[in-house]
């Protein structure tokens, strides 16, 4: 199990690495489109989700479940706002996607799920509030996000894909923490044989020298 939480915790390293190194490039492209177009909230916000992947990086004394929900919670949290504030489906969807993943590969089984659940109904909540004409984005994406049929298409696409996604990543998550399970179990096992291989031997010494002691007795 040890093995396990060592891979998940390098997963989670070298994703938050991702998001700052790759991700600062999309983050430094919306926060100067968002200066040009003087939609200041946008900017606003760029810097501070930016500054919080910057931040779970560099925390490295954070608990593990706390970097990991905070990781998968940024990621949430981008995803939403830019569908909110600019519109874009592909990119978001796409987050949002990820972090499905990323949640099957950083912890068990019940948060994949809740995870996947909360995003598709993230997905139709959005729709519906844009379908509704309750907020108004531009967008430069085949989807016209004023149709709700739309966003059942992608959430319907998303939970396909995605699905798939986080089974394939579930068998193989699986399967390696039952052959680490296996391994750990044989490896107790061995220390129980040597354990009993050491005991037989010990005894073993002490009966020949008891055996000694009644010889020179007999001979005495």
């Amino acid at each position: 199990m040890r093995e396990a939480k060592s891979l998940r915790e390098q997963v989670l390293r070298s994703s938050l690495l991702v998001a700052v190194v790759v991700g600062g490039v999309a983050f430094a492209r919306t926060l100067l489109d968002a200066i040009n177009l003087e939609a200041w909230r946008i900017a606003g916000g760029t810097v501070v989700l930016y500054g919080g992947f910057v931040i779970l990086l560099f925390a490295k004394r954070l608990p593990y479940r706390a970097r990991a929900l905070g990781f998968l919670g940024l990621l949430y949290v981008v995803g939403v706002w830019s569908l909110l504030m600019a519109g874009y489906l592909a990119a978001p969807v796409l987050i949002l996607a990820c972090q499905s993943v990323l949640a099957s590969v950083l912890f068990q089984r019940r948060v994949t799920l809740i995870v996947l659940c909360l995003n598709l109904v993230t997905l139709l909540a959005v729709g519906a509030v844009l379908s509704a004409g309750l907020m108004v984005v531009e967008t430069t994406t085949f989807y016209d996000p004023a149709g709700f049929m739309n966003w059942i298409r992608v959430a319907t696409i998303f939970a396909v894909f995605c699905g798939i996604a986080v089974v394939s990543v579930d068998v193989v998550t699986n399967h390696l923490n039952q052959s680490l399970r296996d391994q750990a179990e044989l490896i107790e096992n061995l220390k129980g044989a040597m354990q009993l291989s050491d005991a037989a031997e010990s005894q073993r010494r002490a009966a020949e020298s008891r055996l000694r002691e009644a010889h020179h007795k007999d001979e005495g």
